[in-house]
C-alpha cells in the first residue's frame, strides 16, 4: 500500500492496512485494551480517498478489566478496489 496517511492517529498507535483478494477487502490493525473493543467502518469513499475510522469502544459502568494491549487486525468492504487512492485513518473512542 503506497499512500496511507494515519496523520490523525496517535503516534502510538498502528499504522499496518493493506488489501485482499480483488483490493476490495481492506484489513487495518486496530488498536483496543482491557475492556476495550475495536472496530473500523468506511465514513468516506471518493475517486480520490477512502476514510475508514478505528473506533474503540468501551463500557460505560467501571468494572475490573486486565490490563494489557492488543492489536486485532479488522477488514472493511470497499465499493470499488482502493487502487490508488489514499488510504487515511481515523481513531477515537466512546462509552457505550
Amino acid at each position: 500500500m503506497t499512500k496511507l496517511d494515519t496523520n490523525a492517529l496517535a503516534s502510538d498507535y498502528p499504522r499496518t492496512a493493506w488489501t485482499q483478494g480483488d483490493g476490495k477487502t481492506v484489513t487495518v490493525v486496530a488498536q483496543e485494551a482491557g475492556c476495550g473493543k475495536a472496530s473500523a467502518s468506511v465514513l468516506e469513499q471518493s475517486a480520490s480517498v477512502v476514510k475508514i475510522e478505528l473506533l474503540e469502544t468501551l463500557p460505560l459502568d467501571k468494572q475490573m478489566c486486565t490490563m494489557d494491549i492488543r492489536f486485532p487486525p479488522l477488514k472493511v468492504q470497499l465499493n470499488e478496489p482502493l487502487g490508488e487512492r489514499t488510504l487515511v485513518l481515523t481513531s477515537r473512542q466512546e462509552q457505550k
